[in-house]
Formats: structure tokens, C-alpha cells, sequence
């Protein structure tokens, strides 16, 4: 039993308790089940009607759960993979939102990602842009973005500042950064990871 005066014991990963569960600590632990029985009973609810896993949707980049979503993913990207192509074939990214309640619209490139996951948009639409400025190469994502979610618009591809088709145009990126990365090559990483 634990009062004001002393707070419970916390037990390190490497001590094991001596003591069961108190009921106090059972309904806590029963509420978090719960929770994550009604989240797993909606995925499938979800992925009924959709027809497909949700993993489908996230691994496709097809939504985002807010703009720091986003941000997060592209913070990481840059940290990994995007470290390498800035070295190597001079990507830039730019993130531009059009705020629709405000009429604003902001604008941020790679190094501002952290001032970006700040903005709280419910309404507009999102572009990220990637540059792969030594191979004059363009890639651009828009998402509309709805009570403060992101969805998947639409992607482009450029070669060269002209539109080229999509798939085609990943295809070509992907036979120019084999020969600078045996990633690609040797099939650890597949091109939507350069993306």
C-alpha cells in the first residue's frame, strides 16, 4: 500500500516483482486492454470494408494521421536514406502547406521539418516535393488534408521540369541510383525507399 508520502516502487527491467498485481493496478491495466481490444476490433472493421490491410495504406504513404505524422516520416527518411542521396545526387525536399480556415500558405524546406511538425492544419491541402537536382529529376506528392489528416491526392513525376509518367519516371530513377548504390542493386531496399 503507497500514500503521498511514498510513492510506489518502481521496479527495473533487471528486479522482478515480488508481489502480484494489486486490483488497483488490474483495473488500470484492464482499461488498457480494453482500449486495445476496441482499436484491434475497428482495424478489422476497417480493413472489412476496405478490402485490405490498413498496412497497405500506411506503407504506401497513401495517409498521414496529422501534419507531425508527416514531418516525422520525412525527419527519419533524412536522417537514413535522404542523408545519402543529398550526398549523392543533391535532393532537396520542400513541404508546402495552403491552410484553407486561414488562408495562409507556409512553406518549408528539409532543415525547417522541425518548425513544420509545429503547424496544426485542419483544412488544406499539403505538397512535398522532392529534387533530385543532378539528375534533373522532380517527384511531387499532394495530399488533401481533413480535420487535420492527410489522404493521398495524387503523385508527379518530372524529368527535366516536364511532366513524365509516374511509374516510368520512378523506373528511371531507379535505373540511375542502382549504379550509385548497391542497396538497390542487391535488393535491400526497393525504389519507394528513395522517395
Amino acid at each position: 500500500m503507497t500514500d503521498d508520502n511514498n510513492p510506489p516502487r518502481t521496479f527495473t527491467s533487471q528486479e522482478m516483482r515480488k508481489q502480484p498485481l494489486s486490483n488497483q493496478d488490474r483495473d488500470i491495466i484492464d482499461r488498457f486492454l480494453a482500449s486495445r481490444q476496441a482499436h484491434r476490433q475497428l482495424t478489422i472493421e476497417v480493413e472489412r470494408q476496405l478490402r485490405e490491410p490498413l498496412n497497405h495504406y500506411q506503407h504506401q504513404r497513401l495517409f498521414y494521421q496529422d501534419v507531425s505524422d508527416l514531418t516525422h516520416f520525412r525527419l527519419n527518411f533524412f536522417q537514413h536514406i535522404g542523408h545519402f542521396l543529398q550526398k549523392s545526387v543533391a535532393v532537396t525536399y520542400q513541404l508546402e502547406f495552403w491552410d484553407r480556415k486561414s488562408h495562409r500558405k507556409l512553406s518549408f524546406p528539409s532543415s525547417e521539418l522541425l518548425r513544420a511538425d509545429q503547424c496544426a492544419i485542419e483544412l488544406g491541402t499539403a505538397v512535398e516535393t522532392i529534387t533530385y537536382e543532378k539528375l534533373g529529376y522532380k517527384l511531387r506528392r499532394t495530399f488533401d488534408i481533413q480535420n487535420r489528416h492527410l489522404y493521398w491526392q495524387k503523385s508527379q513525376f518530372y524529368v527535366n521540369g516536364q511532366p513524365y509518367p509516374f511509374v516510368d519516371g520512378l523506373m528511371l530513377l531507379q535505373q540511375r541510383l542502382e549504379v550509385r548504390t548497391f542497396w538497390l542493386r542487391d535488393s535491400l531496399l526497393h525504389i519507394r525507399d528513395f522517395t
